[in-house]
């Protein structure tokens, strides 16, 4: 018992420190689509309007996203506010829940607990901060993955009692209105019943109301406004190389170097489980068995890598099926592969060879994935801190875009009315210096880049420091500031990373300066005053002058 205990412990390691990364750089400020999808789904429906029914279904893009609506109208039902750092928390516990479940369903299977260990290192990486840190892909990518999971894990079971069959339906329905996705729960499902032999009463239920289902669904989708930017991917080789880089995107762990690991993990895991269901389909007690759970999850993402493959890289290519929303799949499907292997072979020598290299490149793979990931998330909470500013005290979001946009005002209707947790500083709180006013000295270069793009600005400016270097503290964040005497723009820095073992050697992350991009077509005329800005946690606003003066 002490044991399997300390095999538990060392397992919840990873997921408590997952936790604590997501909810440390969790940020108050919503991501771009969270406020059409989000924001303003509640300035229009609470407090509560006949409208707001309609509203609930209204789709975003191509996907009918209704727990994210739901858990953001019932937090300022119960509260009287949004708080994105809560939604965010609760929206993760939905991979704990597909960890225990994975749990229970090897000890089931007679697995040493000890065998388990790689998988929460798989699930709890960064990999997929992306998705993580992200209010609505919570309640939508990844709800859908749960949902998924629950309900055939209900349908492939021993117990045949109605109520697990309700249930799986009702799962699966809840799914279709999440994500786009969600459809294949209730097509896959009916897939299971066949191949288990169901009832017909049970089949011609599952049938008739999925559907109902799709009806409803292309109803909700109506609603909305297609999305005409993608077209379908008709070239088979693209189709099927898209496939496999979904479900292999795990192994681009330092994303963008590792496209072709990728590539060739998403044959392997592919390759690995039809082996392995090929040996076992034939077995009485395959429809219920272990092995095939496994298939049955694993097909319902590599239906989903499918349907992505098809309807995302037209015309933009295969890049786009490297991102990292897409992640978290991937990282589940390794660890079903890696289960169902390990199953197969325990109590053979082989398993102990498979544990050893499993858990060893789990620990490697995490290692990269938090050092990539955690100066990326300062860059990027920056990236959401300047956009909300700018939002709130210039009624603009996409600086380098000239064409108006109605996502500030959503965002300032949201404050105005108190609906969002969030403290933003306020103009007056920066203190803005004086031009008598002596300031430290940020040597910059600068210079204008034109682009060819008609939907932004034809010139924008480049700006780079030499210094100060970024460190990382809690809390601390450094901007671009473009000031007049009637208006101030925020834009985010970046910084470039130092190698690893300068990293290693030096406790040194970023390499010294700062770089930005100052779109300026949106800005009233006048002459700005260029600074860099660091903010941190009780400590004064510290402004650096660069002897800049930039004229849009």
């Amino acid at each position: 018992m002490l044991k399997k205990l300390a095999i538990l412990a060392a397992a919840s390691l990873p997921v408590l420190f997952f936790f604590w990364y997501a909810y440390h750089f969790s940020t108050p400020f919503p991501n771009e689509d969270d406020i059409p999808a989000i924001l303003a789904f509640i300035n229009q429906a609470f407090p509560f309007t006949p409208e707001a029914g309609r509203l609930l279904f209204v789709p975003f893009r191509e996907h009918v996203i209704l727990p994210a609506k739901l858990i953001a109208y019932l937090q300022v039902a119960v509260t009287g506010q949004m708080d994105l750092k809560m939604i965010i928390f609760l929206g993760n516990l939905f991979w704990v829940r597909i960890l225990w479940l994975l749990y229970r369903l090897s000890q089931e299977a007679k697995l040493p607990t000890l065998y388990f260990l790689p998988v929460p290192f798989f699930l709890f990486q960064v990999q997929f901060s992306e998705t993580a840190l992200w209010p609505m892909a919570l309640w939508s990518n990844l709800i859908v993955v749960w949902l998924a999971v629950e309900s055939f894990n209900l349908l492939i079971s021993e117990k045949k009692e109605f109520w697990r069959f309700g249930l799986a339906f009702f799962l699966g329905l809840t799914a279709t209105f999440s994500n786009g996705n969600g459809l294949l729960v209730l097509l896959i499902g009916f897939g299971v019943l066949l191949f288990q032999r169901a009832a017909p009463k049970r089949l011609v239920l599952w049938g008739t109301a999925s559907v109902l289902v799709i009806l409803a669904y292309q109803w909700a989708k109506s609603l909305g406004i297609p999305d005409t930017f993608y077209g379908v991917q008709k070239n088979p080789l693209k189709w099927l190389l898209g496939s496999m880089i979904f479900v292999g995107n795990y192994g681009d762990f330092i994303s963008g170097s590792l496209k072709k690991v990728a590539l060739g993990l998403g044959f392997v895991l592919t390759a690995a489980l039809v082996v392995i269901n090929l040996g076992q389909w034939k077995k009485p007690s395959y429809g219920t068995s272990f092995h095939f759970r496994m298939l049955v999850f694993f097909l319902f993402i590599l239906a989903t890598a499918g349907g992505v493959s098809i309807l995302r890289t037209e015309p933009v290519g295969l890049d786009a099926m490297y991102l990292g929303r897409y992640r978290h799949y991937s990282a589940l499907a390794v660890a079903l592969v890696y289960l169902s292997s390990m199953v197969y072979l325990y109590p053979k020598r082989h398993a102990n060879w498979l544990f050893a290299g499993t858990m060893a490149a789990s620990l490697v793979v995490g290692a990269f994935s938090y050092y990539r990931d955690w100066g990326y998330r300062y860059m990027d909470n920056q990236r959401f801190f300047t956009d909300a500013y700018n939002m709130q005290h210039n009624n603009a979001l996409y600086l380098e875009m000239p064409a108006p946009q109605e996502f500030a005002s959503i965002f300032q209707e949201t404050l105005a009315k108190n609906l969002l947790k969030a403290d933003l500083t306020s103009l007056a709180d920066f203190k803005w210096p004086s031009s008598s006013e002596k300031l430290p000295l940020a040597p910059i270069t600068l210079h204008v880049d034109q682009s060819a793009d008609t939907t932004r600005c034809v010139e924008a400016y480049t700006v780079q420091s030499t210094t100060p270097q970024f460190e990382l503290t809690p809390n601390a964040m450094w901007f671009w500031a473009l000031k007049s005497d009637q208006h101030a723009f925020l834009y985010p820095t970046t910084s470039l990373k130092t190698k690893p073992a300068q990293f290693v050697r030096q406790r040194t992350y970023f390499q010294p300066g700062f770089v930005g991009e100052l779109a300026t077509c949106q800005l009233p005329e006048g002459e700005y005053q260029l600074f860099l800005v660091h903010l941190a946690e009780n400590k004064k606003v510290q402004f650096y002058t660069t002897k800049q003066t930039i004229r849009p």
